[in-house]
């Protein structure tokens, strides 16, 4: 078993970093499938469920390494965060492609 160390114990941090993680991932997928002229709907729709299928995939493989557990909630926070950066990522404006 690998030892980890104790830190401090602050509620629901682990789920926090989770959906930020997530948040970003989404949010550079979104920017890469929208710079391959995807519509706004296929983007959107794409990143978010790349993002939400690699976490949960993520969880299923913490599973079945004895030292990790995986965890309904982190898949849930990842899910969430990936919304969240896919519509951060439809409110940034693109930029044009004659701008330096």
């Amino acid at each position: 078993m690998v030892p980890v160390p104790e830190g401090p114990s602050v509620p629901y941090l682990d789920k926090a970093v989770h959906l930020c993680e997530y948040l970003l991932f989404a949010w550079l997928l979104a920017g890469a499938l929208r710079a391959a002229r995807l519509t706004e709907r296929e983007y959107g729709r794409l990143a978010w469920m790349y993002a939400t299928s690699y976490g949960l995939l993520i969880e299923l493989i913490q599973g079945l390494i004895p030292w990790r557990s995986a965890d309904l909630w982190d898949a849930a926070a990842n899910a969430l965060g990936a919304a969240f950066g896919v519509w951060l990522g439809r409110r940034i404006p693109r930029r044009s492609s004659g701008s330096p």
